[in-house]
């Protein structure tokens, strides 16, 4: 008999053990603790801590420069590629604009130069014809003139050409080549740039140091968190539903957070819902063992101008929307009305 009394005491236990997260009138209640979001300032490239601005318990606005890094390859390899850049677009431009003034006129006088000495040669031809055909100049001189001719001939047509390519300026080949390489001394410059700025680290938001990780001197490797930043606006509590109540909580309902001691709720919101259970038994087929099933749920609250504290245990009441607002699926999920509840009672 003693033996047959400890079934609905056991049951009793397991009852109460599942208050945390039972229905209270027209909500659903659970407990946690208060959490705080945390950032994590780093840097890509590392070196050494040079100066640090900050100390635990600072506050720290978005943009306010935290620590100050320095690594000499760095800084050399970005002087390296500003030099690179500005002599890839240096060429660019040289080739897009193409032959200077100066140079065209060299290659127009050269085509007179060279049209002149044509003249010459062809007149001396034709005068040592003229003599070899009267028999007072031997052949050979004709030979001779009739050479110098054709070279006079062969010089201008290639000074012409010289002046035609100075007009047209340079191969469009060319000028794209020079176009991208430009592109990518800039584009290198950029990654350059990029690494530069990693040696000072700035605050990506508002918030509170909460832990300084490195002292001035220390080697500060790549991707390590010099400091942890937390924000006192952005506190968060998770608690954990029993499955039969799940289906009464949805994304956006209001929630009254009150911290251990403190009279007077905070305001918040359900931001997440878990979609697998936790504390899951091997076999839930009983009423009893589904009630086991708990699922966690993120709740976020307003902003409490810095009145509550990371770690804070606190109880939690995730509001209910009346009847008549979930049974036409207001929600967006269908929500069944929260008097079909196939969880425990109102207390």
């Amino acid at each position: 008999m003693r033996l047959r009394g400890l079934g609905p005491l056991l049951l009793a236990i397991g009852v109460a053990a599942l208050g945390g997260c039972a229905r209270d009138g027209d909500g659903i209640r659970g407990s946690g603790t208060i959490e705080m979001d945390e950032i994590d300032v780093a840097s890509l490239v590392g070196g050494r801590l040079e100066k640090l601005n900050v100390i635990e318990g600072d506050t720290v606005s978005a943009g306010d420069t935290i620590c100050v890094l320095n690594r000499g390859e760095v800084s050399a390899d970005l002087a390296a590629q500003a030099a690179e850049a500005e002599r890839a677009q240096a060429q660019a431009r040289d080739l897009i604009q193409g032959s200077r003034p100066a140079e065209l006129v060299i290659a127009k006088e050269a085509v007179r130069a060279a049209n002149a000495d044509l003249e010459l040669a062809k007149t001396e031809f034709d005068r040592t014809d003229h003599l070899v055909k009267q028999g007072l100049a031997p052949v050979a001189d004709l030979d001779r003139a009739r050479a110098a001719r054709d070279a006079a001939q062969a010089r201008a047509s290639s000074a012409a050409e010289q002046q035609r390519l100075a007009d047209e300026g340079y191969r469009h080949q060319q000028v794209a080549a020079a176009k991208q390489g430009a592109a990518a001394a800039i584009a290198q410059l950029q990654g350059a740039k990029s690494r530069a700025e990693e040696l000072v680290l700035t605050a990506p938001r508002n918030g509170v140091v909460l832990l300084v990780n490195y002292r001035a001197g220390e080697l500060v490797p790549p991707s390590m968190p010099v400091v942890t930043l937390g924000d006192p606006d952005s506190l968060w509590m998770r608690v954990y539903v029993a499955a039969p109540l799940l289906t009464k909580v949805h994304l956006g309902a209001p929630v009254e957070v009150r911290p251990i001691g403190v009279s007077k709720p905070f305001r918040g919101r359900v931001v997440s819902i878990a979609t697998e259970a936790e504390f899951t038994p091997r076999a839930a087929l009983t009423e009893e063992e589904q009630a086991n099933l708990v699922f966690g749920v993120k709740l976020v609250l307003d902003r409490t101008g810095g009145r509550l504290k990371a770690g804070l245990p606190a109880d939690a009441r995730i509001l209910l929307a009346p009847p008549a607002a979930t049974a036409g699926g207001a929600n967006g999920a269908g929500v069944a009305p929260a008097s079909a509840s196939a969880g425990p009672g109102p207390r």
